[in-house]
């Protein structure tokens, strides 16, 4: 008899009989489990649920502990305490300098040149960039950042200066200075028309053409203004000279922000 003889609903036979079977239990397996595997099923959820669980407090006792310790990584940088104090706390004041800081970090560049008059925050944002100074540690699978107090240093220029005034080889300053992660080179000033002298740009030129890197973050900050005069550079520029200030601000590399006058500790 051919298959196109078979009765409407008459059981299939041969191969496609035991295909029909197969079908069936399969079905049936779905709808109805196995003893016991609905108990281990739900033993696996409970387990990654518990995970999970582990998980989030492992990141919230993470997070509390890079708050807490915050202001002694900023020590350790050696940035000075009244600055600590104005970046540590619940409340940060907010200033164009920790906008402008705020804003290297999520871009990524390199430079920071904070310009502006006494009081306006420059130190304060030029440090909130040693947020970037870390290392990496696994912990329960996940890579989270540790402060690592030696990947950053705060400098003042004054001491850079010093350096090369008494021709002393401080090989551990400017070594540092040159390879560290993340530098803050603090009152980088001279009076208005004021040029820096050979030995001193000299010195500038090493630093900033050795910290044009990928992986280092730079800040600057200085009282001169950075704003073009008619017909003519900007007194920092004149200051620093027009090479140094040309390899500062190599497009897509650096943030330039003039943070004002106002003296922000005065109300």
């Amino acid at each position: 008899m051919s298959r196109d003889d078979e009765k409407p609903g008459a059981p299939r036979q041969g191969p496609a009989r035991l295909a029909d079977l197969m079908r069936r239990a399969m079905s049936q397996a779905k709808q109805q489990p196995a003893p016991g595997l609905a108990e281990i099923e739900a033993g696996w959820k409970e387990r990654e649920a518990a995970l999970k669980q582990a998980e989030a407090e492992e990141k919230a006792r993470y997070e509390a502990a890079q708050a807490d310790a915050w202001p002694v990584h900023l020590r350790l940088c050696g940035v000075p305490a009244e600055v600590v104090e104005a970046l540590s706390g619940g409340k940060v004041l907010e200033t164009a300098a920790l906008r402008a800081a705020r804003h290297v970090l999520a871009e990524g560049y390199r430079t920071l040149l904070l310009s502006g008059g006494t009081g306006v925050g420059k130190t304060a944002g030029a440090c909130h960039l040693f947020r970037a100074a870390v290392r990496y540690e696994t912990r329960m699978g996940q890579r989270l950042p540790e402060w690592d107090s030696s990947a950053g240093l705060f400098v003042r220029w004054s001491q850079l200066k010093r350096v090369s005034d008494h021709e002393t080889e401080d090989g551990h300053l400017l070594q540092r200075v040159h390879e560290v992660r993340v530098l803050v080179v603090d009152d980088l000033d001279g009076l208005p028309g004021e040029e820096l002298g050979p030995r001193h740009r000299e010195l500038l030129e090493e630093v900033v053409d050795r910290r044009d890197r990928p992986g280092m973050v730079t800040a600057y900050n200085t009282r001169l203004s950075v704003q073009r005069r008619e017909g003519g550079a900007s007194d920092f520029a004149a200051h620093v000279g027009a090479r140094i200030v040309s390899r500062m601000s190599r497009q897509g590399t650096f943030h330039l922000a003039d943070c004002g006058s106002r003296d922000l500790r005065r109300g």
